[in-house]
C-alpha cells in the first residue's frame, strides 16, 4: 500500500532532520502494512539541488568530449555568413571548449577561441589547423580591447554565461554594428533517457539538464540586441555503442555522478545503449539545431 500523502510530507521532514539511516513504519492503528528503510546521503540531497552552473568544468573528460562530440551542421555556417557584412571578419569563440566550433569558423574570418578551462584548451590547440589564437579566460571578463570583434560567437555555451556582467562583456568587445551569433542543439526526450539508466544504476538522483526556461532570443532581445533572428534545423547524429557512452561521459550532468559511483553508472548507460541496438539496430539521436543572432 502507499502511504497518504500526508505521511510522504512527514516523512521527507524527518528525512531531513533525522539522522543517516532509519526505519519508519506506517500503517493503520498498530497493524503495520509497510516497513520503509531510508538511507539518506548528503552528497544525494545536494546533486538534487545544485545548479547546473557548477558542472561547467569538462577538463576531466577531455578525452571523451574530443571523441564524442560532433561539429555543427553546414547550414549553420552558411547562415552566418549570409549575415556577415565584412570582408575576413574579427571572431571571438566563446567557450570554444576544445575548438570545435572554431574550427569550423576559421575559413569565414580571422578567430580567436576563448575557455576558461585550460585542459580543453589545450586539447584544442593541439590540433593542426590555422586557428592560432586560444586564450583561457571567462565570459564575464574578457582580455580583449573594447570594440576588437566584428562577430562573437556562442556555440553550445550560452547557457554558462547568460548572466548580466557576461552578455555586457560581450557587447564591450563587439564593435559597433557588431554580430552576436549564439547556436545550440536540443536533443529528443528519449535520447535524454540515459539520465534515468544512471539513476536506476546507483539508486540516487543526479543534477538535471539545463532548464527548458532557457531562451536564447528573449535574452539576446532583453539585452539590446536589434534585429534578432532565429534559424531551426531538425537533425540527426549516428553513434556507435562506445561513442555513445563517451558522449553522455562530456555532458555537464555527468559531473554530478559520485566518483565512487561511476563504473555502475556507465554500466548502467552501456545496458541502456545495447537494449535500443538491439531493438533498433541503431543509436540515433534526434536532434533541433537552434541559432539566433542579433546586431550590437
Amino acid at each position: 500500500a502507499r502511504p497518504p500523502k500526508n505521511l510522504l510530507m512527514t516523512l521527507l521532514l524527518s528525512m531531513l532532520m533525522s539522522p543517516p539511516e532509519r526505519t519508519v513504519r506506517y500503517g493503520r492503528a498498530n497493524h503495520v502494512v509497510k516497513q520503509v528503510v531510508i538511507y539518506i546521503d548528503k552528497s544525494r540531497l545536494k546533486s538534487v539541488v545544485m545548479s547546473t552552473k557548477r558542472l561547467g568544468k569538462f577538463g576531466e573528460f577531455v578525452k571523451q568530449y574530443e571523441k564524442a562530440r560532433r561539429s555543427y551542421p553546414p547550414e549553420v555556417l552558411r547562415f552566418l555568413k549570409s549575415l556577415i557584412k565584412v570582408k575576413n571578419p574579427k571572431i571571438l569563440d566563446i567557450g570554444c571548449g576544445t575548438g570545435i566550433s572554431t574550427r569550423q569558423l576559421k575559413n569565414i574570418g580571422e578567430v580567436t577561441g576563448v575557455d576558461p578551462d585550460p585542459k580543453m584548451l589545450k586539447a584544442a590547440r593541439a590540433h593542426k589547423s590555422k586557428v592560432k589564437i586560444y586564450v583561457l579566460a571567462k565570459a564575464e571578463k574578457l582580455p580583449f580591447k573594447s570594440q576588437t570583434f566584428d562577430i562573437v560567437t556562442a556555440f553550445s555555451a550560452l547557457h554558462w554565461f547568460d548572466d548580466k556582467k557576461s552578455l555586457l562583456e560581450i557587447k564591450r568587445v563587439l564593435k559597433p554594428g557588431g554580430l552576436f551569433f549564439v547556436g545550440g542543439h536540443t536533443g529528443s526526450i528519449s535520447w535524454g533517457k540515459y539520465r534515468n539508466a544512471i539513476i536506476e544504476a546507483i539508486g540516487q538522483e543526479i543534477a538535471q539538464f539545463k532548464s527548458v526556461k532557457f531562451n536564447p532570443k528573449k535574452l539576446l532581445i532583453g539585452s539590446g540586441f536589434k534585429k534578432v533572428k532565429v534559424r531551426l534545423w531538425n537533425k540527426k547524429e549516428y553513434y556507435t555503442l562506445k561513442n555513445a557512452i563517451e558522449y553522455v561521459q562530456s555532458v555537464s550532468i555527468w559531473q554530478s555522478v559520485p566518483r565512487s559511483l561511476r563504473q555502475k553508472a556507465l554500466k548502467g548507460v552501456e545496458e541502456y545503449f545495447k537494449n535500443i541496438l538491439r531493438n533498433y539496430g541503431k543509436i540515433e539521436r534526434k536532434l533541433i539545431v537552434k541559432v539566433v543572432a542579433g546586431i550590437k
